[in-house]
């Protein structure tokens, strides 16, 4: 009996140094996702008007697609898929990181007859090439810091616009995690790679755009482009795919943080729970051995008055 209410002491002491740490974690991820929140809504302007510029700028006539910069444009000959993938370097966020790789193995086994080459972003990321045969892993990405800036998406940027310039892929793409709100996260595969009115992503913003338009678009009308608008429609290309790059980062940092936020909120609420059935299972255990020994003095009594 005394071994049983030590292991259940024990047993609830541990729980409860753990529950400090998850209380904690759950306080700190609250912290970092309200700040990566904030980041992910004000980049959202900067991509907004690139997007409104080129808009204004993409020919309609596609009889002169050919003067389109080399990003506007799938290589002939391409025929690969480059997918940079975003994940996390650290664990404890629930099913994040799990959700992420399930859908990129998914997508890589139902097209077993295109070569994926993956560019990852965290250390978990890396994992896909357990999962997929039919993927391998160009480069990885590690987090910096506690947070993303603009320029640490610039390395990742020059290299995927150096890939498909080389024309063996016919497009590029993301796979990351997009922040919805708290308690929802969703895994986004966008392409960004040609750049076309189709481009997966810059659809969900044409009505975005389209209210961004005001009497600012007569002025560009204005313009004399030099040398030419082309010209111009590269240098907005880079910072398109840029600037997608960098929001994909901080969606996939919002969702990580509110991921780990409500994983850490549940074990908490758990180890409470489990503290509270086994401080229950302890008093009865102990209740128990009391009720035990009074009924044992109370028998020696008897007898030793029976005598």
């Amino acid at each position: 009996m005394a071994s049983n209410t030590k292991d259940l002491k024990r047993r609830i002491r541990s729980i409860k140094n753990t529950l400090q740490v998850t209380k904690a974690l759950e306080l700190i991820s609250s912290v970092k996702m309200r700040k990566a929140v904030e980041n992910t809504t004000k980049s959202r302007a900067f991509s907004n008007e690139i997007w409104r510029l080129i808009s204004f700028l993409y020919p309609a006539d596609s009889s002169v697609s050919n003067k389109l910069p080399a990003l506007f444009r799938a290589p002939a000959k391409g025929k690969g898929e480059l997918l940079l993938l975003i994940a996390s370097d650290k664990g404890l966020a629930g099913s994040y990181n799990s959700n992420i790789l399930r859908y990129a193995r998914s997508y890589a086994r139902e097209n077993k007859e295109v070569e994926f080459d993956i560019i990852t972003v965290g250390k978990r990321a890396k994992k896909i090439k357990q999962l997929a045969s039919n993927v391998n892993i160009l480069s990885s990405f590690t987090y910096s810091g506690e947070e993303y800036d603009f320029f640490q998406s610039s390395p990742i940027t020059k290299q995927i616009i150096s890939y498909f310039e080389s024309g063996k892929y016919r497009k590029v793409s993301l796979v990351f995690t997009d922040f919805v709100n708290t308690l929802r996260q969703t895994v986004k595969h966008q392409q960004i790679l040609p750049i076309t009115k189709e481009t997966s992503g810059q659809e969900e913003k044409t009505q975005e755009v389209e209210q961004a338009v005001t009497s600012n678009d007569q002025l560009l009308q204005q313009y004399i482009f030099e040398p030419n608008k082309y010209a111009l429609l590269h240098t907005l290309g880079l910072l398109a795919v840029r600037a997608q790059i960098y929001q994909a980062m901080l969606e996939a940092s919002a969702s990580e943080h509110a991921a780990r936020m409500v994983a850490m909120k549940n074990a908490t609420e758990n180890g409470n729970q489990l503290v509270t059935d086994l401080t229950f299972a302890f008093n009865q255990l102990r209740q128990g051995a009391i009720t035990q020994e009074i009924a044992e003095i109370s028998a020696g009594r008897i007898a030793l008055s029976g005598q």
